[in-house]
């Protein structure tokens, strides 16, 4: 995963690999573990914004490392760091420490749905910053896969009663802003800079970020016991890490559209893990979902052959 960063813009244009498909999968199987590695934090105490805070800054720290004993170094210049901290800020930083505001003030199930809407605001944006190109199967596909995560959520979904309409209209912000990070690691993402040294400033430019939240809010804390905070932040750190150079390598190879997709696999591996953790059940629902994300995952992702850049 260290191979020279290429144009994503026409990267994103060309064939997709078997690869693309195993990675984008894998990076949907390792971060839906996350949902049930929340609540294990929660159950330990941990602060939601200090989690997020540790999470990022302790990834950041294990991609540092591994880039250090690789020979690498993180690049220092201006433009780096201004991507670090601009994709950081997007991709955790400013949306987790919203949705950690706004989560008590909606259901699961509607923060779940608000959650599957990055995809097709990549899907804008992208095309809007001539990133990608329009393409009606890339539309279709990620229609089917919101059909998929409609399928599991809108059953027990209710936005709720009185003004809790405004607080899903804030949360909006959130699934733009995760489409801007897609959009953001194709387009300012450092040249020659390897998946992992990118990753390693965007977890610590995220953690930058989120310090001042954290503090303003006094959610201020630092796992002292190996208990059920601390085991969880530690698991999350591990995922964030393996998460980060997936995020930024698909991108690199496939664009931000088909990384999009990713949020849809992610809701159904999240449910498999809870299934896996929990012993929480799957109805006939999440199978019919699988299929259609699934399909959604396929058709945003083929193209034929040689097709080109418009």
């Amino acid at each position: 995963m260290n191979e020279p960063v290429k144009d994503a813009a026409t990267g994103a244009q060309q064939a997709r690999a078997p690869l693309d498909y195993v990675m984008l999968v894998g990076a949907a199987v390792i971060y839906g573990a996350v949902f049930s590695v929340n609540k294990m934090a929660a159950a330990g105490g941990a602060p939601p914004l200090a989690y997020a805070f540790w999470q990022s800054f302790g990834a950041g720290v294990v991609l540092w490392i591994v880039l250090t004993f690789r020979g690498e170094r993180l690049s220092l210049s201006r433009p780096a760091l201004t991507s670090y901290l601009v994709i950081g800020a997007l991709v955790s930083g400013l949306p987790i420490s919203l949705l950690t505001y706004i989560a008590p003030k909606l259901p699961a199930g509607v923060m779940t749905l608000v959650l599957a809407l990055s995809p097709p605001f990549t899907f804008a944006i992208s095309v809007l910053a001539r990133v990608e190109r329009f393409r009606w199967l890339g539309l279709i596909g990620l229609l089917f896969g919101f059909a998929g995560v409609v399928l599991i959520v809108a059953p027990s979904a209710s936005v709720g009663d009185g003004g809790a309409w405004k607080w899903f209209l804030l949360a909006l912000l959130a699934p733009v802003m995760f489409a801007g990070s897609n959009v953001s690691a194709a387009v300012l993402r450092p040249p020659a800079s390897s998946s992992v040294a990118t990753g390693a400033g965007v977890m610590l430019g995220s953690a930058a970020v989120i310090l001042p939240i954290m503090l303003f809010a006094g959610q201020g804390w630092f796992p002292t016991q190996l208990d059920d905070g601390a085991i969880a932040t530690l698991i999350a750190i591990a995922i964030n890490a393996v998460f980060l150079v997936l995020f930024l390598e698909i991108i690199r190879r496939a664009g931000p559209v088909f990384f999009a997709q990713f949020n849809y696999l992610a809701v159904l591996a999240g449910v498999a893990w809870g299934a896996v953790i929990f012993s929480e059940r799957l109805s006939i629902y999440v199978l019919a979902a699988m299929v259609l994300m699934f399909v959604g995952v396929f058709l945003s992702g083929y193209r034929p052959s040689g097709a080109s850049k418009a």
